[in-house]
């Protein structure tokens, strides 16, 4: 049985850089309300040291040839380390997703699924557009008879 310690590895693009392989311990779950997800990048000097990826609401869809418009909704990332996230959150605390509740995080699943609901009515900016309601300023075509 494998044990819940902290294991490292080398990381094959940088050899100097070592990667703390996820344990059951230093991981978590992250929400995410954008529609193509976010890479959470820690850089040094410009140069992107560490990358995670989130899965963003599309993905909730993938493979589908015709991806349905969603309006709310949140796709969640496992296995984040933790103290990766934790560092790229203190560096990033006044980022736009972050002070908007796009992204969020807990140790547990059902956690991040409980904020999203939470957080369902927050708005992200990239909702589709409803044509029988125009935003200010814009009016419906009308069809010449």
């Amino acid at each position: 049985m494998e044990r819940a310690t902290q294991r490292k590895s080398l990381n094959p693009r940088n050899p100097l850089r070592e990667v703390v392989r996820p344990t059951s311990r230093n991981v978590i779950s992250v929400g995410c309300k954008l529609p193509n997800g976010m890479h959470l990048d820690i850089n040094n000097a410009g140069e992107a040291l560490q990358r995670v990826t989130l899965k963003g609401i599309n993905s909730l869809t993938e493979g589908a040839i015709i991806r349905p418009a969603v309006r709310s909704g949140f796709a969640i990332t496992e296995n984040v380390p933790k103290e990766f996230f934790d560092e790229w959150m203190k560096t990033h605390s006044v980022h736009p997703a972050v002070k908007n509740n796009l992204i969020f995080a807990h140790t547990q699943v059902a956690s991040v699924r409980d904020m999203g609901e939470e957080f369902k009515e927050e708005l992200h900016g990239f909702e589709p557009i409803d044509p029988s309601a125009p935003a200010k300023g814009i009016e419906t075509r009308k069809e010449d008879d």
